[in-house]
């Protein structure tokens, strides 16, 4: 399968890892297995999909949006998930631009690994109620 799911320890994220290339039914899955992990916290969460050694085409986005409007639980469009990409694909930004069309939060791209996962500690920390 062309992606690993790595949940971060105690922490409402998931790192996805995507290899070679990316088509619905891959999408599909990892939304499922996603959202099996995120069903054990509250609130938002955040998954990281490094794409830097992953490719799709046209016609693959425009299906995995089709699929997204339709329902998938843990979706991009969940307004819990805020999704983060590493790697400066161009069909990052495609896809990022449709989910936003269709509702969803802003998706945030990256260059590394370790700027997305400080980005989504940070927006974790600020989603925190102060203490008196």
């Amino acid at each position: 399968m062309p992606v690993k799911i790595d949940p971060v320890p105690d922490e409402p994220i998931v790192v996805v890892t995507f290899e070679g290339h990316i088509d619905l039914e891959t999408v599909r899955n990892m939304f499922v297995e996603t959202a099996i992990v995120f069903a054990k916290f509250e609130g938002d969460v955040y998954r990281i999909a490094d794409i830097r050694t992953a490719d799709t085409d046209f016609v693959d986005i425009v299906k995995m949006i089709k699929a997204i409007r339709d329902g998938l639980p843990a979706s991009s469009i969940d307004p819990r998930m805020h999704g983060i990409f590493v790697g400066q694909k161009q069909f990052a930004r495609l896809y990022a631009d449709f989910v936003k069309q269709l509702g969803g939060a802003p998706i945030s791209i990256f260059a590394t690994m370790e700027d997305a996962l400080e980005y989504a500690h940070l927006q974790l920390q600020s989603a925190k109620p102060t203490e008196n």
